[in-house]
């Protein structure tokens, strides 16, 4: 039994979950062709709800340095299209 990647629910590898896995791979393949990783980070539950303030800053530039290297990544990739294309 593993998880889905694209619903996250749990199945065995015969087995699909219709429409809803369906419905999330055609999010995934379009977050592809954007550019974009098929399946979103989930950041918004890394902060425990008793966290400190000290706490949620750490957290949240860390989130900030991992999306700025995404970022970054992004546009040095859509550059070198750019420059393939030309």
């Amino acid at each position: 039994m593993d998880k889905c990647r694209y619903c996250g629910k749990i199945r065995d590898e015969w087995d699909c979950h219709g429409q809803d896995c369906r419905n999330a791979i055609a999010r995934a393949l379009k977050r592809q062709r954007q550019g974009l990783p098929m399946v979103a980070n989930v950041i918004r539950n890394e902060i425990p709800a008793d966290a400190s303030t000290g706490e949620v800053i750490v957290a949240l530039s860390r989130q900030r340095m991992r999306a700025r290297r995404g970022n970054e990544e992004r546009r040095e990739r859509k550059q070198l299209e750019g420059a393939d294309g030309d």
